[in-house]
């Protein structure tokens, strides 16, 4: 069995091809068994867990991926799962917000008071031409807002994933309203990684690049049959309608490939870039010239994919023990 972590505390619109290929025997073609696991995190992150070994595959975002640089522990990813950021804000069309300018004078909630979203939010209302000292910002805490916040009055708008807490709430689909960080050029950076530990590479190249392959061929599968991918997660998000299954995995799916229709493949220009902002803004967990290392020494890599020509990442040299 192969102990997949998802990046979240329950699967969603994002794992569709993965869901997919395993209900269509694409794993098991390969003899592979995936379990598709998420929970909280009270024994640690999907980093943690991953570095630790409690998992051989998790989804990770980059600064997790590049803390966790330590040698043969070190952590590699061999996909990335979006080609553009998931964030921004959330609200419906009562509120009268159409872009970030709007949102002066409103209540928008971060979740989490994660840092980094504030710093974005700060970024995206000042280039569209507001004044952020006038946006109400709050913090809920633990709890992450949907759309169900504004419709009960909770908060104006809130920041989250914009292909699924928009379709949580009550009111029809067209009264939502998204706008991605993206749309605005603020920060635009890959999503989440598809990540192993370097020993379970170098041990087992043929088992990563198997799962790679089959997970790519899922996500294709996705774009061409929508019904068989909703399908496919509906066991595992039983409690969700499957209408809002489908509007969220239209919204999604876009992301999952590059200009050249290709999934998986990570632009380390583009990596580099969003690292150095991150170091800008005092949001990077690893000092910048460790973390640029990091990068230029492979800790990112598209060899396993099935359309690159790369030569598989070298196995890291270990000293011998007499």
């Amino acid at each position: 069995m192969l102990k997949v972590r998802l990046e979240y505390v329950h699967p969603w619109t994002n794992h569709a091809g993965m869901y997919l290929a395993r209900a269509a025997g694409l794993y098991q073609e390969v003899g592979i068994d995936p379990e598709f696991a998420s929970g909280d995190f009270f024994r640690g992150d999907p980093a943690y867990l991953l570095a630790r070994g409690e998992c051989d595959i998790a989804l990770l975002r980059l600064n997790q991926l590049l803390f966790h640089q330590h040698d043969e522990a070190s952590l590699i990813s061999v996909a990335v799962m979006n080609q553009c950021q998931i964030g921004g804000i959330i609200t419906n069309t009562s509120t009268g917000i159409t872009r970030f300018k709007d949102l002066e004078g409103k209540r928008v909630c971060i979740p989490m008071g994660v840092k980094r979203l504030y710093t974005e939010l700060e970024q995206a209302v000042s280039k569209d031409g507001g004044d952020f000292s006038k946006v109400i910002t709050t913090d809920p805490g633990e709890w992450e807002p949907d759309i169900r916040s504004v419709e009960r009055g909770k908060c104006d708008a809130f920041i989250n994933v914009a292909w699924w807490e928009p379709f949580q709430g009550s009111q029809p689909f067209e009264q939502v309203v998204t706008l991605p960080f993206d749309s605005i050029d603020v920060a635009p950076h890959h999503s989440y990684y598809l990540c192993v530990r370097r020993e379970f590479l170098d041990r087992n190249p043929q088992v990563v690049q198997n799962f790679v392959t089959a997970t790519e061929r899922g996500y294709r599968m996705v774009r061409e049959d929508e019904q068989a991918a909703v399908n496919a997660l509906q066991p595992a998000l039983c409690h969700i309608d499957p209408e809002v299954l489908t509007v969220s995995l239209r919204s999604v799916l876009p992301s999952w490939f590059d200009s050249t229709g290709r999934w998986g493949t990570a632009n380390l220009s583009m990596v580099r870039s969003y690292t150095t902002w991150m170091n800008q803004h005092g949001h990077l967990s690893v000092p910048l010239e460790q973390a640029l290392q990091s990068i230029d020494n492979g800790c990112i890599t598209n060899a396993l994919l099935p359309q690159s020509n790369e030569p598989l990442p070298s196995a890291v040299s270990l000293p011998e023990v007499a």
